[in-house]
């Protein structure tokens, strides 16, 4: 069995959201159990922050406020080390972390900005994945949670917040988990196909909600020559269901 850490940014992430992260971390391990691939996520502890380290970009959209990527790649990095030096016996490499925040970088220099759905980067061995929830919310998702935490709302107001959340959180749910999968099938060497498949990148959200939950027929084959072949249940089935 191969394990990857998983931890994410908690700086601004409600409780609701933070419950929907821990059913998309089970629904991860669920799929790889059903489908018979010898990978685990094990949940580490999460990130916090310091505000201090929170910058603002200037990009095509307009203003953005995130954490640079090389502070979360460092500490990601660190609490990744720290739990590979103890030496526990579980072979564990590869570190998965979530933010709320976009993901983007921006040359210091020349202004050049870049943003990314999910990110990798490699140091000394290790594995470092980062993906961000936002392109997963819905606006009327965004605009529900903040209706609830705000004290001033009226009941119904915050009645039909309820409601709207009762809808958007399973669908932002499903779209993590599709992210995380993409995100382990590149920790594993697998590139972007042209299937349906999570490994095929979308064009918009809707693309994405319609793609099936899982690894299509090529892309499971090249995942499973990452392990030791008598690890791997080839019996199971290539995808989980919806």
């Amino acid at each position: 069995m191969e394990y990857i850490g998983f931890t994410y940014v908690s700086n601004f992430v409600s409780d609701r959201i933070e419950e929907v992260l821990f059913e998309a971390f089970n629904d991860v391990n669920k799929f790889f159990t059903e489908t018979g691939l010898p990978l685990r996520l094990v949940y580490l502890d999460k990130l916090i922050l310091e505000p201090g380290y929170l910058i603002t970009l200037q990009t095509p959209e307009g203003k953005i406020r995130l954490f640079p990527l090389d502070v979360l790649i460092d500490f990601m990095d660190y609490r990744l080390k720290v739990e590979m030096d103890k030496n526990d016996g579980l072979v564990m490499n590869k570190i998965m972390g979530i933010t709320s925040f976009p993901l983007a970088s921006r040359d210091r220099y020349f202004g050049f900005y870049e943003s990314f759905l999910g990110f990798q980067a490699e140091r000394v061995g290790r594995k470092i994945m980062i993906i961000s929830m936002r392109p997963f919310e819905s606006d009327s998702m965004r605009m529900a949670l903040k209706i609830l935490d705000n004290p001033l709302a009226d009941e119904e107001l915050k009645l039909l917040a309820r409601r709207v959340l009762s809808r958007e959180l399973p669908i932002f749910k499903t779209r993590l988990v599709k992210g995380m999968l993409h995100e382990i099938g590149h920790a594993f060497g697998l590139e972007h196909c042209n299937n349906d498949c999570v490994m095929n990148p979308p064009k918009s959200v809707q693309e994405w909600d319609s793609r099936y939950l899982g690894y299509c027929t090529q892309c499971r084959a090249k995942l499973e020559k990452a392990f030791p072949e008598e690890k791997v249940n080839r019996d199971a089935p290539y995808f989980s269901l919806r």
